[in-house]
């Protein structure tokens, strides 16, 4: 048996479902077992788990938990972020670079786009993943950037694969499947990325305790990982996606699309940097990117009009989920727009029914 990986692997496992003192406090009585105690305690650990219990369930079980604490307090919060191997990190940085961004979003309130599908009475649980079970990402390679609350310039990269839909229609009934990529710019040259994850049968986005990256040295891998912990960095995750989420419903948002009908057309600063090919200070061709500038308030007054309203919104969207029948079969519901104005609904919204057959 292998002590230490047998612990990394209880750790992780631990740290999704108790709270961070919990966790600490669980880990910190493993150690402090001799090897013959430990291997005894890891037995009864296995007796006591379900060897059938699956990835859908395993989810199940952590979006309640996470729920429950609205994402505060677990024990990620004691695991530093981990970073991929080069092998890996290559294979990441190898399919981001098959495409590139058609649009930049530029949001002069982050929270504003979040407000569009999440209410404000809300628990913050998670960002669905209905989109990709309906086949509609208006905006599949774009950059989003925006000034949080603090005054930081953020800006971000969603890389969502052409083939997305084959990988969800050919994966394993019980696997998740990486449909996309998000890469975190926090300078010119640097990127931290999450791999975008979805598993059948569940109704919110995953990701993996383990990141990607772009720029980063060894030292600077280590010292991120020293300062960073997993919880952080599921947070931006969220952060980030759920903005997305947000500009990709904006343009499916019948009183809200035609804002993105006019785009400036403006030179890509991040595809036009130097190159070393051995022509040093040549530069690529010039690329260019559609610029959108989304105003809040504008926003605001789109959605509920003269301010006069007794919902929400005038229309509001209504999430796309699973439905588990008593037969088994488990069918997913389309996304659809709801309210006095839902006749607007975008015509590009394709009806499809996804039927899984089946127990698990």
């Amino acid at each position: 048996m292998n002590r230490e990986e047998y612990e990394k692997h209880i750790s992780m496992s631990l740290a999704m479902i108790c709270s961070k003192e919990e966790h600490q406090n669980i880990m910190e009585h493993l150690h402090s077992l001799s090897d013959d105690d430990f291997i005894l305690t890891v037995e009864e650990m296995k007796n006591g788990c379900s060897e059938n219990i699956s990835e859908k369930e395993k989810m199940k079980i952590q979006h309640e938990v996470m729920k429950k604490r609205d994402c505060l307090d677990t024990g990620l919060d004691n695991l530093p972020a981990a970073f991929l191997s080069e092998t890996e990190n290559n294979e990441w940085l190898n399919s981001i670079s098959k495409s590139r961004p058609t649009n930049l979003i530029m949001l002069d309130n982050e929270t504003a786009m979040i407000n569009l599908w999440r209410s404000s009475n809300q628990t913050a649980t998670g960002i669905p993943s209905d989109l990709f079970f309906s086949g509609n990402i208006p905006l599949p390679d774009c950059r989003i950037q925006y000034t949080d609350s603090a005054g930081n310039e953020i800006q971000f990269r969603t890389v969502i694969f052409p083939d997305y839909q084959d990988r969800i229609r050919f994966g394993a009934e019980d696997s998740a499947v990486q449909v996309g990529m998000l890469a975190y710019e926090f300078n010119a040259n640097s990127s931290i990325i999450f791999s975008i994850e979805v598993l059948r049968g569940h109704d919110w986005l995953m990701t993996i305790p383990f990141f990607g990256y772009k720029g980063l040295p060894a030292v600077v891998r280590e010292s991120i990982s020293q300062s960073l912990s997993i919880a952080e960095c599921f947070a931006q995750f969220s952060q980030f996606t759920g903005v997305w989420y947000g500009v990709q419903i904006a343009l499916l948002h019948p009183l809200v699309k035609d804002i993105f009908l006019n785009p400036a057309t403006v030179v890509d600063t991040s595809a036009n940097k130097r190159v070393s090919n051995g022509k040093k200070g040549k530069k690529r061709p010039l690329r260019y990117i559609k610029r959108h500038i989304l105003n809040a308030e504008e926003l605001k007054k789109r959605i509920h009009r003269d301010g006069n309203f007794q919902r929400h919104t005038l229309v509001w969207y209504v999430m796309g989920h699973w439905r588990k029948y008593a037969d088994g079969r488990k069918i997913f519901i389309q996304p659809y727009w709801k309210g006095a104005l839902r006749d607007l609904k975008n015509s590009e919204i394709r009806e499809r029914e996804i039927v899984l057959e089946g127990n698990t």
